[in-house]
């Protein structure tokens, strides 16, 4: 298989400042990963969610158009993601209809591998937290019964959590309430891609930090925020990935402000 190249963005709450997010930030950012990118020449462009920090309707709608023009000067394929943000008063057909990207979960294979581009259920309520619905777990089910080659696997909420991840998501939240930060099937989602032999990376953003796990013999990457506060100061991360993978070699260049790289060895798919 040749070499797959990923430029990857994720969180970019395009617009204004909430809090530690600073949006007001995204326009000089995006045009700035726009070029890099155009420079790098990947084979596709991925943006895992969040694209803008939810207001209402009309100007989540405004704002989106206008990160959408940051990507179409990006000359390779880009594929959107649809986050809790982008969903929050936007429909998955609002967000269809501005991204050129299917509001579902969809797939496309670039130099031998397979991308999933898993758009499950994003809407995080007080009751619930996140919840997967059964329809995404057969979507996912049947995706990964029929691939015939490496998969590389995308979505908003990462999917490596583990019980001290909800002790951290209540600490951390004025509510007390674990469930906003990752989905409670999570553990249930990991069986299925180990169980398919396939899986060899899953990326994911939401969490606004960077981390790698390895479970199972696969890997998981989170991703920051491209606009978030970097150590207490108001300057934005400008974080962004480079992927490369070749052979069972995974090289995944987290860079911003705050540079740290990867080289992971991919386990061998199942015959």
């Amino acid at each position: 298989m040749a070499k797959l190249r990923l430029a990857v963005v994720t969180d970019i709450h395009y617009g204004f400042d909430v809090g530690n997010k600073l949006g007001s930030k995204g326009p000089r950012l995006m045009d700035n990963f726009a070029r890099a990118v155009n420079s790098y020449k990947p084979d596709c462009v991925v943006d895992m969610g969040d694209r803008i920090s939810c207001r209402n309707r009309d100007t989540d709608m405004a704002y989106m158009r206008r990160v959408k023009d940051h990507f179409n000067a990006i000359a390779a394929p880009v594929h959107h993601l649809i986050g809790n943000h982008d969903a929050r008063f936007m429909s998955r057909e609002d967000n269809e209809q501005i991204t050129g990207s299917p509001g579902g979960s969809y797939s496309r294979d670039y130099q031998g591998y397979r991308l999933l581009f898993w758009n499950p259920n994003v809407r995080i309520t007080q009751q619930d937290g996140l919840r997967l619905t059964p329809e995404d777990m057969q979507w996912l089910r049947a995706e990964l019964a029929r691939a015939d080659r490496p998969v590389i696997l995308f979505s908003h909420v990462p999917l490596d959590n583990d019980p001290k991840d909800y002790d951290e998501e209540i600490r951390e939240t004025a509510t007390g309430i674990a469930g906003r930060f990752y989905y409670a099937q999570g553990h249930d989602v990991r069986r299925m891609l180990e169980e398919s032999g396939r899986v060899i990376l899953c990326m994911a953003g939401h969490r606004h930090t960077k981390r790698h796990r390895e479970i199972n013999g696969i890997h998981y990457v989170t991703q920051q925020s491209m606009t978030s506060a970097r150590n207490g100061t108001r300057r934005a991360s400008y974080a962004h990935a480079f992927v490369e993978v070749e052979g069972g070699t995974i090289r995944v260049n987290l860079r911003g402000a705050d540079t740290k790289g990867f080289v992971l060895t991919a386990r061998p798919p199942a015959p």
